[in-house]
């Protein structure tokens, strides 16, 4: 998964806002430019399970006390940070934290593909390793290269303002 998050973020060209030759340097134990969190900061379990996202965080009322409370503590610490939710339910979470006025929109770099294995296609596609043409039905292709285009225009936007 680290392997394909890395080349999401060279990709769309975060090194450059950060001013490192790759994302890869992000995961040392010495960098100082990440802040690894997530959005819900204690373990949830739901009928002695794992919670997988259902019920929607945002319409569980503990849940969302939990991101506007917990997730929103570590929006005021960090007002200048990049966001970049993994996933459409941590998406959801940091971009109720922008509607409630917690985080700039411009800092959060929403409609990436989650970098996991099971996600292999729609990282492909994003990184143009596979034909758009060529995808499943389970793939919106279209989407994926519009989600790069923003995000890498927001990247430069981010680093003509720094």
């Amino acid at each position: 998964m680290r392997n394909n998050l890395v080349s999401l973020l060279d990709a769309i060209g975060v090194p450059g806002l950060f001013r490192i030759q790759s994302t890869s340097s992000l995961f040392h134990p010495e960098s100082e430019h990440v802040h690894f969190t997530s959005a819900l900061r204690y373990p949830v379990f739901l009928g002695g399970r794992n919670y997988n996202g259902s019920p929607d965080m945002l319409r569980t009322p503990l849940l969302r006390e939990m991101i506007e409370t917990h997730l929103a503590e570590e929006a005021r610490a960090l007002p200048e940070a990049v966001w970049l939710p993994l996933g459409p339910k941590a998406e959801a979470a940091v971009l109720h934290l922008v509607s409630k006025g917690y985080l700039r929109r411009n800092k959060v770099l929403a409609g990436m593909p989650h970098p996991s294995g099971a996600n292999a296609e729609r990282v492909a596609v994003f990184l143009g390793r596979k034909d758009a043409q060529r995808v499943s039905r389970q793939t919106n292709a279209a989407n994926l290269l519009q989600a790069r285009t923003v995000l890498t225009g927001q990247i430069l936007s981010l680093m003509e303002a720094n």
